[in-house]
């Protein structure tokens, strides 16, 4: 049996008020959980220091899950930022509910010690698939993902929001009183097209 363990852990910056995060991360959770309830094994889980985790039976499942996540604290303007690890670990042969639960075990214990060596990186993404091609090929992906995300400013997110929600900026001009020329301007500027194309480029690689 198959199962993709998601962890993540809030980046913590001394400007961030752990109280308010913890709430606004409880909220986030609770949203995704409802939206995907059906590509989970296990929901996303609040453990501790801001800190969450999950377990589906797909890599496409959990990696849509991580982009929904990722547009979710846009959509609401929350300016924390999260490091996600994906983990495929694979239980061969189910002999009991107490060996699997014994090797699901080991498995999170492998993604919260890769979870600590991502905080020390500037990477936000560590994918860790049965597949070392593919993980590469799917890490230097997210580089260029996160690159993107994390060129919006929280001053932008409200737009930003509004292209991801439309994606045509003559609405997007239309509902933020801007003239044709400005919503594609502004389109451009915030590389939407290259971030969609991204994602497919992510959906597309397994």
């Amino acid at each position: 049996m198959e199962h993709f363990i998601l962890m993540a852990e809030v980046i913590q910056t001394k400007d961030l008020n752990k109280d308010s995060v913890d709430s606004d991360l409880k909220n986030v959770t609770s949203v995704i959980n409802k939206i995907h309830k059906n590509k989970f094994i296990t929901t996303l889980d609040i453990l501790f220091d801001n800190e969450f985790q999950g377990i589906t039976n797909s890599l496409q499942h959990a990696i849509e899950i991580i982009f929904d996540i990722e547009e979710c604290l846009i959509e609401n303007s929350l300016d924390f930022k999260l490091k996600y690890v994906l983990y495929h670990d694979y239980i061969k042969t189910i002999h009991s509910k107490h060996s699997a639960y014994e090797r699901l075990g080991l498995g999170l214990i492998d993604a919260r010690d890769r979870l600590k060596l991502i905080k020390k990186t500037e990477s936000r993404f560590l994918i860790a698939t049965n597949n070392e091609k593919t993980s590469l090929y799917l890490n230097n992906l997210f580089l260029i993902y996160g690159d993107y995300v994390d060129s919006w400013k929280k001053n932008d997110f409200e737009l930003v929001s509004a292209f991801l929600n439309n994606k045509n900026y003559k609405e997007v001009a239309s509902l933020f009183n801007l003239n044709m020329s400005s919503g594609w301007r502004r389109e451009k500027s915030l590389k939407l097209k290259q971030y969609y194309t991204i994602k497919e480029m992510i959906l597309s690689a397994f």
